[in-house]
């Protein structure tokens, strides 16, 4: 199983100090440690978008990685996710190409939707057509990239008379993973293009996505698609210590100042869950020492049968010290024990 970084840009007063980095500080950390998961060993460093809230602060990864790609050279660089619901799939071919062609054909394309209401409200789309819009523009993306001189029309965009997108993806293969949920509509369309899935596990108790794994390979199956299903992926926040308790003690303040924070389309701050709920067999977050998060990945791979897990660590305004600490640490003592995870036989569903 390979594990990668993912960041949200998460931008908050640290709880313990009161300080507050600058954006322009809070970038450029972000994009050090990629350079730093590279090194580490690391197989992926992704960035997350969100729009309008007061927590995560990069609206549009494009740029973002493609300053990261000038300071790596072997990491894949991903979007965790790119919105193709709620953005023009021209201008996301166009963007996501040149950042292919900066970083040497190393982009991963996770397509997705906001479930937050405020881009739909912001942009002017209906949030009854999310499903509708992510499949169609997804398509679309396809096709700019596989195809030349593209005469097409859809429900939601303008028609395209002989489009032809420049420049084009480096990579032969559409770099395009399709970002999902607990609902199927996703998987459906993962399938339907023969696409790997990733799946938001971040939030809610592990069980409750076995059915969307498992509904994959099925279906995949059932298509009578050549070769085995595509690839699988998953996250988690995750805080890694030299033991349980220092792990729990540090992270514990962040991660519900993270989680407290207001969120996209809410007015008010939510109530952190039970920590030690929140972190515990049946939560979804990840924290304890080496060998307990070693432990939880290879329950959640058993359960899931997933091969690529993307560690959510620099959140809730955590100092950059504790993050590279716990990078450094996973890199070490982590990554090496789940290694092969997923390189077998698969072992979960049905």
């Amino acid at each position: 199983m390979e594990l990668g970084l993912i960041t949200f840009g998460s931008l908050l007063p640290d709880p313990l100090t009161g300080e507050t980095l600058t954006r322009r500080q809070r970038l450029r950390d972000v994009v050090r440690a990629a350079a730093e998961a590279e090194q580490a060993g690391f197989a992926w460093y992704t960035i997350g978008e969100h729009h309008f809230g007061e927590r995560d602060v990069i609206p549009s990864p494009a740029p973002v990685l493609a300053a990261i790609a000038e300071h790596t050279s072997t990491i894949r660089l991903a979007t965790g996710t790119t919105l193709v619901a709620n953005r023009d799939p021209v201008l996301v071919a166009e963007d996501y190409a040149l950042v292919d062609l900066l970083s040497d054909g190393r982009l991963e394309l996770m397509a997705g939707a906001s479930f937050f209401p405020d881009p739909y409200t912001v942009f002017g789309q209906d949030p009854a057509t999310k499903a509708a819009r992510k499949r169609e523009n997804t398509e679309l993306l396809l096709r700019l990239w596989s195809e030349e001189n593209v005469t097409w029309q859809g429900e939601f965009r303008p028609p395209l008379t002989g489009v032809t997108v420049q420049p084009r993806p480096v990579q032969e293969r559409a770099p395009l993973w399709i970002s999902g949920g607990i609902g199927l509509d996703s998987v459906h369309l993962a399938v339907d293009h023969q696409l790997p899935l990733v799946v938001g596990t971040t939030a809610r108790e592990p069980g409750l996505f076995v059915p969307v794994f498992d509904a994959y390979r099925n279906l995949w199956r059932e298509r009578g698609h050549a070769g085995p299903p595509g690839r699988l992926g998953a996250a988690s926040h995750v805080f890694v210590a030299e033991s349980s308790q220092r792990a729990r003690t540090v992270w514990e303040q962040y991660m519900n100042n993270y989680l407290t924070v207001r969120k996209p389309g809410t007015t008010h701050h939510t109530t952190p869950p039970d920590f030690d709920t929140y972190i515990g067999d049946q939560g979804p977050a990840i924290c304890g020492s080496p060998a307990e998060v070693v432990d939880k990945l290879g329950r959640l791979h058993e359960a899931w049968g997933h091969d690529l897990h993307l560690l959510a660590i620099d959140v809730g305004g955590i100092p950059y010290a504790e993050v590279r600490a716990a990078t450094e640490l996973t890199a070490s003592q982590v990554l090496p024990q789940v290694a092969g995870l997923g390189t077998g036989t698969v072992t979960a569903g049905a």
